[in-house]
Formats: structure tokens, sequence, C-alpha cells
């Protein structure tokens, strides 16, 4: 739930479903979106003057929302993206909660792309351990770590302990030519 100084605007209903769709979609569904999430995410880039700026919270678990097979892993995360009234972009915020045996899988963003997004990723890991893929490599993380995955890089996170939950911080930055 947003909270805002000056008036409660609830965020755009289709804010969190267009970056769910384009991660969650088969390539040939997100292609069909395309030009409609590359507007979202395109209106992300725009600043507003420093005088309409505020101060915006948001509760984690108000924004849960399952989704299974991001980036085509196994089975289902636990996405809460975090769109602060879009003050901060081109940052964006998302926490992925993956149980025993999920995963996000490997894909790799590029600029230009409307299906995957033109993304720098910052994964912090707030809890448990994990691999992720990143550029072929396994790279075992654990609570503390901080790993950036630029463009062109092809990187996937997943849950490897045999009890408990992976909590990752992501934080990715939409990237222009």
């Amino acid at each position: 739930m947003s909270e805002s100084a000056a008036e409660f605007e609830p965020p755009p209903r289709n804010a969190y479903d267009s970056w769910a769709d384009i991660h969650l979609l088969s390539r040939r569904q997100a292609i069909g979106l395309g030009a409609l999430s590359l507007g979202a995410f395109a209106s992300t880039a725009v600043f507003a003057e420093a005088s309409t700026l505020t101060f915006s919270k948001e509760s984690e678990g108000d924004l849960a929302r399952p989704y299974p097979n991001v980036h085509g892993g196994n089975g289902t995360i636990s996405l809460r993206l975090f769109r602060f009234n879009k003050n901060p972009a081109p940052a964006n915020f998302i926490i992925y909660d993956i149980p025993t045996g999920a995963s996000e899988g490997v894909h790799t963003h590029h600029l230009g792309d409307t299906v995957l997004g033109p993304f720098d990723e910052y994964y912090y890991i707030i809890e448990g351990q994990g691999e992720m893929q990143i550029d072929g490599n396994v790279v075992v993380v654990k609570a503390g770590d901080h790993v950036h995955t630029p463009l062109g890089v092809s990187h996937g996170i997943s849950n490897t302990m045999s009890k408990g939950n992976l909590k990752v911080f992501l934080t990715f930055i939409t990237r222009e030519s």
C-alpha cells in the first residue's frame, strides 16, 4: 500500500502485471505485449519535477504475488514489485522469495529488448543460499552477497537448500541506448 504526503494514489492496476507479463509469458505471447510493455518501461524513465516529488511507502506483504516458471525457471516464486509511484525511475525493485527447488530461469537482457527489457540487474541475497548461473559459470550465493549482472550477461538464480526459502532483493535498472 502506498502512502503519500499529498494524496493517496494506488498504483495502476496493471503496473505490476505488465512487468510480470513480460517476464512470465512465452516469447510469442510477450512479443504481442512488447509495444505496450516498452511504453510502460519508457514511462518510468520520465522524472517528475522536484516540486512534485514526495515520499512513498510500500509494505512487502501487501504486494506479494505468486508467479510460476519465472524466465522459464522451476516452480513458483513469490514476487513483490515496489513501484514507489515511479519516483525511483529508472530503477525498479523486486523481492524474490524462492522456495526449495524453485528458480528464476537463465536469461539475458539486451539494449532495445522489448521482450525481457533492457536491464542491468543487482541481486542482494537477504537470506538463505543458492546458486546463480552467470555467463556459463555456477556461482554459490548466500545471505549478504551482492551480484551485478550487466546487459548481455546470461544469469538466473535457484534455491539449492534442502529446506527454507532463498530471499533476494533485486534492483533492475532500465538502460537506454
